[in-house]
């Protein structure tokens, strides 16, 4: 996936620069409440409930401070990301025992659309291994900063 493509499935209104919540189930529940609020989903309670129904398999909080909370479900009609930042981190139960600070939430039509969802996660994946990129994602406290950080442009 080309970064300019990356970056287009990313919008202001899906974004969460400081979190609230400190504990898993609350930061679930505030991006998943930010979803509606956008419009990008009609029902919050069976959203919800698929998100902890995957972490229950496993969490999605795979170390270096980054989670990747996911599903797919016929419920969703498009490929959508949110990204939100926790600045002092997050008990995610994460794989490595660290605090997670940067959460990718994505949501996928179960129907369509996989190659996306896949190539998606591939790249943000990568994007998070590099010491450099992952820095600026813990700092990034705006909309533009992330569209910089994601296509992989000098701020």
């Amino acid at each position: 996936m080309e970064s300019k493509k990356l970056v287009s499935l990313f919008q202001e209104d899906l974004c969460i620069f400081s979190l609230r919540s400190r504990k898993k189930s609350s930061v679930l529940l505030e991006m998943v409440r930010q979803l509606k609020a956008s419009g990008k989903i009609a029902d919050e309670r069976f959203i919800l409930e698929m998100l902890k129904n995957r972490e229950s398999l496993g969490s999605t909080g795979l170390g270096l401070g980054v989670a990747f909370p996911h599903g797919r479900s016929i419920a969703i009609s498009d490929l959508t990301v949110l990204f939100a930042r926790a600045a002092s981190g997050v008990d995610f139960e994460s794989l490595d025992g660290e605090p997670t600070r940067v959460f990718f939430l994505i949501l996928a039509p179960s129907e369509k659309g996989a190659e996306d969802y896949l190539a998606l996660l591939s790249q943000l994946t990568s994007l998070v291994q590099q010491p450099e990129t992952l820095k600026k994602l813990y700092e990034a406290k705006n909309f533009e900063a992330l569209q910089t950080i994601l296509g992989g442009n000098d701020e």
